[in-house]
């Protein structure tokens, strides 16, 4: 082998080292989601939804109106999709201290479409596989809450 594959190969070996020890600590996550529909009015599972959101204790950051923009700038039918994003500090500064990397899933993310008499709600739960039992504790509990949000929104 000559020497300048083998550097290579040294070279591959420490940065593929560095890489695993900043990555994210949860390891090889499956992105689960959570869903449930209504026959509800649009409008009206929008208008919980955003009270279930700061009922527990998130702050909305974004709503973006994706379906009626489209509507807008198109000039034809289409269906409604909105997505909110919400987070809450203190718990964001939790999770951000137990794993920097754990960025990637805040804020907390809920979709909105409607399909056909339904509305359906879509969230991607917070892994809970992590190397560290505290941020497995955390992501269980933003989960709990997550579900709660959306099972108020889509309540008969």
């Amino acid at each position: 082998m000559s020497e300048k594959k083998m550097w290579l190969r040294v070279a591959t070996l420490v940065l593929a080292g560095l890489l695993g020890s900043c990555a994210v600590q949860f390891h090889a996550p499956t992105a689960h989601r959570y869903q449930a529909e209504t026959r509800k009015a649009y409008a009206d599972v929008l208008a919980e939804l955003e009270l279930a959101i700061t009922e527990q204790n998130f702050r909305i950051t974004g709503h973006n109106k994706i379906g009626s923009v489209i509507r807008e700038r198109e000039g034809r039918p289409y269906p409604d999709y909105d997505t909110f994003q919400f987070c809450n500090l203190t718990t964001a500064r939790e999770i951000l201290d137990l794993s920097p990397a754990a960025v990637t899933w805040m804020p907390c993310n809920i979709t909105a479409r409607q399909a056909g008499d339904k509305v359906i709600l879509t969230t991607t739960l917070l892994p809970t596989d992590a190397r560290d039992g505290r941020l497995n504790a955390l992501a269980a509990r933003i989960n709990r809450q997550l579900k709660q949000i959306i099972d108020f929104a889509v309540e008969e």
